[in-house]
């Protein structure tokens, strides 16, 4: 009889040598489907009356999916993601992402917005879909497995959860969301509130995703002092309101958000050429303590903040610019991805408002440099 190891091995070179020998055949059909999917969604596209304004954009997003569904085919033909469900799924996509660029007046989200989940489209289903097939899964990773238990009986309790995460890529959320399902933890991601900068309620191509989740929309400070006097003042008095949102949603208890405290996405680091977290706000740490600490005022529920660490740079890479501008170009391959959990850090014993925020970063770090050093 042949051990398990043995058979793990034949299985896997048996399905390897299959994915090879039929990749022409996949690869011809879903080159088919695509052209057939696009050429009706150019179709469909004629029948929008657009502005010069918005069809000059409409361009810049055209090029962007031009360039990003060659990748993204080949990973479904890698994925073997069955052709009509790739039909399906690719229609839907297109269908969506047209509406969202050459529609006139964009979606306007409220400073704190509910996940769409119906009734016609399950948004929160439709953009984990987008991006299953992405993933090299035999390359994705979840450690601290007991600490993602912990924050399901927190929540189960009633209590919040604030996770401070580092932030790499457009597809964060999703990447949460598919890795905690096969974990049997999906509905921790589902609830998942995230706080999120004003790009991913702007970008014309990132709208369609965030409608799926649950989103408190900010602006990071590198982009508040931008703009008019007019423009400063509607970005600040927006702040005000979804800071106003957030501790309504803390006193309620039994939620979960996630934060990133950096106020942007990771880049390289220049000694080592290798991606890692992005330097913590401070501030922004301290914002959250001092929202949970008015939330558990009179018997309040209490916030548990636990370090989460996110691998998922080559998922959607962000670009080389720090400050990455509404409607950067986008490209698409298969990648590895992680999550690293750690576990609760009492904030008060670790020194408050002085000392927590660069404990948590430093924790946040540690755990990243763990599962970088796993990482193919």
């Amino acid at each position: 009889m042949a051990s398990g190891l043995g058979v793990t091995f034949v299985a896997k070179f048996v399905g390897d040598v299959g994915a090879i020998l039929t990749t022409p055949y996949r690869f011809a059909r879903l080159a088919t489907i695509t052209k057939e999917v696009a050429e009706q969604a150019k179709d469909r596209a004629k029948s929008y009356k657009v502005s010069e304004k918005r069809s000059e954009s409409g361009s810049g997003a055209a090029a962007t999916l031009k360039a990003f569904l060659p990748d993204y085919m080949r990973s479904h033909v890698i994925a073997r993601t069955p052709p009509a469900q790739y039909r399906d799924l690719l229609n839907t996509s297109l269908t969506l992402l047209l509406d969202s660029v050459l529609t006139e007046e964009p979606f306007e989200f409220e400073p704190y917005h509910q996940a769409i989940r119906g009734p016609e489209l399950d948004l929160y289903r439709w953009g984990n879909s987008f991006f299953r097939p992405m993933i090299k899964w035999r390359h994705a990773y979840v450690e601290g497995r007991d600490h993602l238990e912990s924050i399901r009986q927190t929540l189960a309790k009633g209590d919040n959860v604030v996770m401070l995460a580092n932030h790499q890529t457009e597809a964060d959320p999703q990447v949460l969301s598919l890795l905690l399902e096969r974990e049997g933890c999906e509905e921790v991601a589902e609830k998942c509130i995230f706080v999120a900068g004003h790009k991913v309620t702007t970008d014309r191509l990132a709208i369609p995703f965030s409608q799926g989740r649950y989103l408190l929309s900010i602006y990071s400070k590198k982009y508040l002092d931008e703009g008019t006097d007019e423009e400063r003042e509607a970005k600040a008095e927006r702040n005000k309101k979804t800071v106003s949102e957030m501790q309504r949603l803390m006193k309620e208890g039994g939620h979960i958000f996630w934060v990133a405290p950096s106020g942007g996405r990771d880049r390289r680091r220049p000694e080592t050429d290798r991606f890692g977290p992005a330097k913590f706000d401070q501030a922004s740490v301290g914002l959250f303590l001092l929202l949970a600490q008015k939330a558990g005022r009179g018997g309040g529920p209490k916030t548990h903040f636990f370090p989460l660490a996110m691998w998922t740079h080559r998922l959607v890479p962000p670009p080389e610019d720090a400050k990455a501008g509404v409607g950067e170009a986008r490209s698409a391959a298969r990648a590895p991805v992680g999550l690293a959990f750690g576990e609760a850090m009492d904030a008060e014993q670790l020194g408050g408002r002085k000392k927590f925020p660069p404990a948590v970063e430093k924790r946040v770090n540690e755990l990243y440099d763990s599962l970088d050093s796993r990482m193919p």
